[in-house]
């Protein structure tokens, strides 16, 4: 029998008659008490662990998993987005994008088209379908101050009503626009002349000329105001270039009307031979 009897807690040596460890004071040569088998733990679901890296030591007390060598979680899915019940199909999404501009634009419509006939500037003594066309031409003339169309449209309209002031202003505009269109210029100088001022009647009428010897309206008009000035000669040379100027069928007949007056008045029995 050993002298000496090891410490099973803390492996120092003790006599062997020791009752207890003189080094931690556990009882030595008394039985072991029985230990309780731990109870049953309750199954739990196993997650798979990374296995980990080569060099890494263990946490006290832990298990190293027996297969973890032959554990491969293989890829790991990628998330998927859901697709909500009520998404519309892209042919359904178009239809309802083309009804939805068409509804649109027909509400832009008629609210234009409203504020149109709320803000339009009624002309003085003009027929329905005269005013129309003013509306249309002004319309036109929001959009586009330059057209020229537009503008002596607007510019006829109230030259055929009589407002003569306010046809001047379209016809300057369209003049500047279009400083070669003669036909404007005569308009403009008849409109002068409707209101009193033959001075400036004349000096369009001559500047329309100017742009076109042939234009027969201008030399009719200054036959005209010569004969109202009752320059005889001048009037009966006009209105003998006009009829040489190859004038409207409907113009032929005031013409000769016009000269066979001032010759009367001139004591002439033979209109004069237009300058060359």
């Amino acid at each position: 029998m050993s002298d000496t009897v090891r410490c099973p807690d803390c492996g120092a040596t003790n006599a062997a008659n020791a009752t207890a460890c003189k080094q931690c004071n556990f009882p030595l040569g008394a039985p072991t008490p029985p230990v309780a088998a731990p109870p049953e733990p309750a199954p739990v679901a196993v997650v798979p662990v990374e296995p980990a890296p080569a060099g890494a030591s263990s946490s006290a007390g832990a298990e190293p998993l027996a297969n973890a060598s032959k554990f491969d979680p293989g890829p790991r899915p990628r998330p998927v987005r859901r697709t909500r019940p009520d998404a519309m199909q892209p042919v359904q999404m178009q239809l309802w994008l083309f009804v939805g501009a068409a509804v649109v634009l027909g509400i832009l419509y008629f609210a234009a088209q409203g504020f149109w006939d709320s803000n339009a500037v009624p002309v003085t003594g003009a027929r329905p379908e005269q005013q129309q066309r003013a509306d249309l031409a002004r319309r036109t003339l929001e959009q586009d101050s330059l057209n020229v169309a537009a503008r002596l449209e607007l510019a006829n309209v109230l030259y055929d009503t009589g407002n003569w002031s306010e046809a001047i202003v379209h016809y300057r505009s369209a003049e500047r626009l279009e400083p070669k269109r003669a036909t404007t210029v005569v308009d403009l100088g008849v409109c002068y002349y409707n209101l009193g001022q033959f001075a400036a009647a004349e000096s369009l009428f001559q500047h329309a000329l100017s742009l076109d010897r042939q234009q027969v309206f201008a030399l009719y008009n200054l036959g005209i105001v010569a004969e109202a000035q009752e320059r005889w000669d001048e009037a009966m040379d006009y209105y003998h270039r006009a009829l040489q100027s190859n004038p409207p069928e409907g113009m032929k007949a005031p013409l000769q009307e016009h000269l066979q007056a001032v010759m009367t008045k001139a004591g002439k029995t033979a209109p004069p031979l237009a300058p060359k």
